[in-house]
């Protein structure tokens, strides 16, 4: 089993000590606001129509591209220096996801039930194809594919070119009333990126925790039942399969995966970090850490900052009395304690990030640094504040920057702290929850909010740059090499 990681913490992250920041009201909405803080740094922060929970937005080439929230009908791209409108699409239906973007092109889903690719520059649409009801992760893009995770065997309208808004929705409504009668297996797409093109589709266990992840010629994923696969980029076919408790997104470093796993050990609940091989999922057989999880808990919140009554009246708003059988949130409220569709929507657990051979994972009350190649520890933060409750995950996956690890928290904290030491550098409470990990660019910090607000924090530094969209990169996999 390995050694485990049961040490006192050395480092105190006192979120009482955060620098208070006052997100503007603004009394028209998508018009950007400029503030300043008591320490001096500026920003500005904005208000997306709906007020509703919002997803790391995705920067490329000087703009930002980001979803009006679960339950909107639009996707936006805004200047990432000004806040400034830059276009806005209207969807046929609900709840766009993350982003991803590469190349000058943005891809994106809805929750309620769309693939759609656009040009970057413009919001004109390439193509898109409505998948099934309901799509609870987000695409990866890698070279020329795309690829989604879906609920098959629902009848799929045809959204031909120069459709209306409202005939696509008539459309839609009508594939929903004839079509969700199947058995809901879920696949994997692998699409041509330009054209929607199928290419290939593989059966996998449920919809994936927040994305396919993409490292060289495999795409990895694990599914909200906790089954983690690889797949062979090029047909589709499985190199292995895992049922392993997986609670999070593989993360895959030079050969090796790390993945986060449920473990139960009588009636406590432990999260534990462990390594596999690349190319066979086995085990290396060491855990880099075991740490006790209550938040594995129903309507909890744990990784996502979404509570159970918000989440609730989220998918009483796009029509979800109850989760739908297509949605297999069965196996995901056993495992996760997920038992809406848009718990399931922002959920991200303690997804790991590397950089320089070491490997940062907030856990809990708990945010470690460990040396990937040997499992030591080189330090551990414990996060401690009025507002703090041990049962709760208080922050999201971590983004890197050049040599700062930045955090948000589901209490409405922006942070950052010195990948090295651990010492923290940056500090702000802005009030208002946040459910999805930043973006870093070019010096800026970039996040939303549970309540509708995009927001940037302009950091004074370089540091803050390179952590493009959720993951990283439109591969949701960026790292730093060891020989960084």
């Amino acid at each position: 089993m390995g050694s485990t990681m049961e040490t006192t913490p050395n480092i105190v992250i006192d979120l009482d000590q955060a620098v208070s920041v006052e997100l503007p009201r603004p009394a028209k909405e998508l018009t950007p606001t400029r503030f300043s803080t008591r320490d001096g740094r500026t920003g500005w922060s904005l208000r997306i129509p709906g007020q509703r929970p919002i997803a790391t937005p995705a920067y490329e080439d000087g703009m930002l591209f980001i979803g009006g929230g679960y339950g909107s009908y639009e996707f936006y791209a805004f200047d990432g220096a000004t806040g400034e409108l830059a276009w806005q699409t209207k969807t046929a239906d609900d709840g766009p996801t993350a982003a991803v973007v590469e190349r000058g092109l943005v891809a994106f889903n809805t929750e309620s039930c769309t693939i759609i690719v656009c040009e970057a520059r413009s919001g004109r649409i390439l193509w898109q194809e409505w998948l099934g009801d309901p799509l609870m992760s987000q695409p990866a893009i890698a070279g020329e594919r795309l690829f989604m995770a879906y609920p098959a065997e629902q009848r799929k309208p045809l959204l031909r070119p120069g459709m209306t808004v409202d005939e696509q929705r008539a459309a839609i409504k009508e594939a929903k009333e004839q079509g969700l009668g199947g058995s809901h297996q879920h696949r994997l797409l692998c699409t041509n990126l330009r054209t929607g093109e199928h290419l290939w589709e593989q059966e996998i266990s449920g919809d994936a925790i927040t994305a396919p992840v993409v490292d060289g010629e495999q795409v990895f994923l694990t599914c909200l039942d906790g089954t983690s696969f690889c797949l062979n980029i090029a047909d589709g076919s499985v190199v292995w399969k895992r049922d392993n408790q997986g609670t999070s997104a593989p993360l895959i470093v030079e050969g090796r995966v790390i993945i986060t796993e449920k473990e139960k050990s009588g009636h406590e609940v432990f999260e534990r970090m462990r390594r596999a091989h690349r190319g066979t999922g086995a085990y290396h057989g060491d855990i880099l850490y075991r740490r006790r999880s209550r938040y594995f808990e129903a309507d909890k919140g744990g990784g996502s900052g979404l509570k159970g009554e918000h989440a609730k009246d989220l998918d009483a708003g796009v029509g979800f009395a109850s989760s739908p059988s297509s949605a297999k949130l069965g196996a995901a409220s056993d495992h996760l304690g997920i038992s809406s569709v848009s718990g399931a929507w922002a959920y991200q657990g303690s997804r790991s990030a590397y950089a320089r051979g070491r490997v940062f994972n907030s856990q809990g009350t708990n945010v470690y640094c460990l040396h990937e190649e040997d499992e030591r520890k080189a330090w551990e933060a414990e996060v401690r504040g009025s507002q703090v409750d041990i049962d709760d995950q208080i922050f999201l996956p971590p983004a890197l920057g050049r040599d700062c690890l930045y955090l948000t928290s589901t209490l409405g904290h922006a942070l950052s702290v010195r990948q090295e030491s651990g010492e923290v550098q940056l500090l702000y409470d802005v009030g208002r929850p946040i459910v999805f990990q930043p973006c870093l660019a070019k010096g800026r910090v970039h996040f939303g909010t549970a309540h509708g607000d995009l927001a940037c924090l302009e950091t004074g530094s370089d540091d803050a740059d390179g952590w493009y969209m959720w993951g990283g990169n439109a591969q949701h996999n960026k790292i730093q090499p060891a020989s960084c």
